[in-house]
């Protein structure tokens, strides 16, 4: 550990650092978009309720982005109980960042026939 790899080594991780705050920064402004958020997924489902298909991550990721303008990934939509096969509301975590998540309100609506 020599003074000149010390330097360098505290200019890279300022570097990191700054880059660490500013997906944090860009998390939390996206978070502050999707607070009281919901989204409604149309689907082909029986009169029961029950969907021919299923609503995933893929979907919801893609409804958020399209309704609400705030660009989320399907990695980020995270579904506990997998996915979705019956019409209703359901409240999905939305992970950001490692800090910061948020709940959105999935509307799953039957499609009009």
């Amino acid at each position: 550990a020599t003074a000149a790899n010390l330097a360098e080594f505290e200019a890279k991780r300022a570097e990191y650092e700054a880059k660490a705050q500013a997906n944090l920064d860009g998390a939390s402004a996206r978070q502050a978009k999707l607070a009281d958020a919901s989204v409604t997924v149309c689907a082909n489902a029986s009169t029961e309720g029950k969907l021919y298909g299923s609503v995933g991550p893929r979907e919801i990721a893609d409804a958020i982005t399209k309704q609400l303008g705030v660009q989320v990934g399907k990695s980020e939509v995270v579904m506990g109980e997998g996915p979705i096969r019956r019409t209703g509301e359901f409240d999905v975590v939305v992970h950001l960042h490692a800090d910061v998540e948020t709940t959105v309100k999935v509307i799953v609506a039957p499609e009009a026939a």
